[in-house]
Order: C-alpha cells, then sequence, then structure tokens
C-alpha cells in the first residue's frame, strides 16, 4: 500500500513538473516576443493572427493549465462550432479541441493549477 502510494506521488510530481517546464518555456517565449506578465503574453500571441499556428496551439493549451480567467475573452473568442477530425494539425489552424478544453481547464479544476503561481 504504502508502495503504490509513493509510486503514484512520485509519477504525479514527474508529470506536473514536465507539465510546468513545457509551459514556462511556452510563456517565456511569449514573453521574450510580447512582454509583460507570462499570461498576458500568452494572450497577445493567441491574439496574433500573424504567429504561426504551432505556437498559438501551444499558448491555448499553456493558458488552459494555468487556469487565469484573463484568458478566457480570447479563447471564447477562438472557439466556433468547426469540428475537426483527428489526427489534429496544429500547424495549419486552430484546434477547437485545445481551445475548449482550455476554456473547460480555466472555468473548473486542474490538479496542476497551484504550482503556476511560481511562473
Amino acid at each position: 500500500m504504502i508502495v503504490s502510494v509513493t509510486v503514484s506521488l512520485g509519477l504525479y510530481a514527474a508529470g506536473a513538473r514536465m507539465i510546468f517546464k513545457s509551459v514556462k518555456h511556452f510563456s517565456d517565449d511569449a514573453r521574450s516576443a510580447y512582454g509583460g506578465d507570462h499570461v498576458g503574453a500568452l494572450i497577445a500571441l493567441v491574439e496574433d493572427e500573424d504567429a504561426l499556428f504551432e505556437k498559438r496551439n501551444s499558448a491555448i493549451w499553456a493558458l488552459g493549465q494555468i487556469g487565469d480567467e484573463r484568458a478566457l475573452p480570447a479563447l471564447i473568442k477562438l472557439d466556433t462550432p468547426e469540428r475537426q477530425e483527428p489526427p489534429y494539425d496544429s500547424t495549419q489552424y486552430i484546434v477547437q479541441y485545445t481551445v475548449e478544453k482550455s476554456i473547460k481547464q480555466i472555468k473548473g479544476f486542474t490538479a496542476t493549477k497551484w504550482i503556476y503561481r511560481w511562473l
């Protein structure tokens, strides 16, 4: 029992760290291009229609992980009734699945949301 709990906590911590590092990488890139705080820079990237779709989709995902409600207006603007079929091509268009998932994460609970206060 103790071993399984320890292993589970270790896997959670490793996964949370990997997600944190990815979010930090995407938000640091956005800050270097747009300035401001991490969330503001990611929002600016999402709204930049001249930016690569891949970078915008990564910023959408990162905003969902961070869970800051300031991102909702930008994400809601991107949420369309268009349905894409997997496999999604994040280099060619805004992936609606990612937009919808990020909106749900911001409005709801994310198990890793607490770690982003140290971004």
